[in-house]
């Protein structure tokens, strides 16, 4: 009866996904467009910028984002 019973897997929130869903969409195109630009706009320095401006957010879910390896790419959605 409870053969192959396993905890549930835990997905955690992509805080870039978060962060993402709280843009207008002209500040959304402006992070896609830093967000996609890794020579430009490091990990650190683009999370420092975005915290200077309000929106917390550390450099570790960037870089996990931008390499794929989030839960947006678990659930199909990454941008």
């Amino acid at each position: 009866m409870l053969e192959g019973l396993r905890p549930p897997e835990r997905i955690t929130p992509c805080a870039v996904r978060t962060l993402r869903e709280g843009l207008t969409e002209t500040d959304l195109a402006i992070f896609d467009a830093a967000l996609a630009e890794f020579d430009a706009w490091p990990a650190k320095t683009l999370a420092d910028a975005l915290t200077g401006r309000g929106l917390l957010i550390s450099e570790k879910p960037i870089r996990k984002h931008r390499n794929s390896l989030c839960s947006c790419t678990v659930r199909g959605e990454h941008a």
